[in-house]
């Protein structure tokens, strides 16, 4: 049985272990009027504490309301894995070696964004920073606090961002009338081409030039709006041949250069027929005959970039000698 001093000082114990629940839940709740009074405006779902030793979390509940848990879900002693637990698989894996790195002290603080997952099953980003701020005498952590921020719109925008920067990005390399590449990016390709085989990381690249027969003929005969159907219709039958296999552009007036990366000049040549073939079977609005004149060639180790235009440029013009709507490869 408990003598009399020890049920006092049990009492007095119990007493003060009350106390502090006070304080700590009025200390709590001050922080979190803070926390909206000074940083609404952000985003700012509040500061955090952890008590590692006892696995129990203290926030702001607006942390978790975020996520569509009302207050009264929530357990009194909420741990750290209630939240890991919830991360987006992706994530997982980095934002708990963020973690350890940070608890071990090679990083002197603990700043990671991550996907985390609402009640409903969707996804919200958060951007949390903390640090340990109490350590045992060996090191190891007793205590650490942090803040979170929900950035999911400014995630949502910034990606809708990007996606705009890389529509416009590829509107400014692209020619508007037929959507292949502008002359001086399909020259880039092709430079490109050339110096993924050159660096031994692609086996070869062809190219294939093709000119429009007689476009100038067709122009004067029914208005330059046909002209301007030809080459529309033109791109279409490239864009539909190639692909993902390649690169489409537009080079000069009826001058149209497709470059073939991986692609042999056999291949290339196969690829050339179909070219022609779709654009002889487009539908026009004029009783026209629309063919095409076609070069091939393949890349040489030697070769640079006017070496292996300029072959396939001879070819063309060969192919224009030889009657048009023809190929030649060499």
């Amino acid at each position: 049985m408990l003598v009399k001093e020890d049920a006092t000082r049990l009492q007095e114990l119990q007493n003060e272990v009350n106390a502090l629940k006070r304080m700590n839940k009025e200390l709590l709740t001050m922080q979190e009027k803070q926390d909206s009074l000074e940083f609404a405006w952000s985003g700012n779902l509040g500061h955090w504490f952890w008590d590692f030793k006892e696995n129990q979390v203290r926030f702001n509940p607006l942390k978790a309301t975020a996520l569509g848990y009302a207050k009264e879900e929530l357990p009194e002693y909420v741990t750290f894995q209630f939240f890991t637990d919830r991360l987006h698989p992706d994530d997982y894996d980095r934002v708990m070696d963020a973690m350890r790195d940070h608890l071990s002290g090679k990083s002197p603080v603990w700043e990671v964004k991550y996907r985390i997952e609402t009640k409903n099953g969707d996804y919200k980003t958060y951007y949390d920073r903390g640090r340990v701020t109490q350590r045992e005498e060996d090191g190891s952590p007793l205590f650490l606090s942090g803040i979170v921020f929900d950035i999911s719109e400014y995630e949502t925008e910034r990606e809708e961002l990007l996606k705009e920067n890389s529509d416009w990005e590829k509107q400014v390399k692209k020619d508007t009338m037929t959507d292949l590449y502008n002359r001086s990016n399909i020259l880039v390709k092709l430079g490109q081409a050339i110096a993924e085989v050159k660096s031994k990381k692609s086996q070869t690249v062809s190219m294939v030039l093709i000119d429009l027969d007689n476009l100038y003929h067709q122009n004067t005969l029914f208005g330059p709006l046909f002209g301007d159907e030809i080459i529309l219709k033109t791109g279409e039958a490239i864009n539909e041949s190639i692909s993902e296999i390649g690169y489409g552009g537009v080079f000069e007036g009826g001058k149209f250069m497709v470059v073939l990366p991986n692609h042999s000049k056999k291949e290339a040549t196969h690829i050339a027929k179909t070219i022609k073939t779709t654009l002889q079977e487009k539908q026009f609005s004029e009783p026209a005959e629309v063919t095409c004149s076609v070069g091939v060639t393949e890349f040489t180790i030697n070769d640079t970039v006017s070496q292996l235009f300029n072959r396939a440029d001879r070819l063309l013009s060969k192919a224009k000698e030889q009657g048009k709507n023809t190929i030649i490869a060499d």
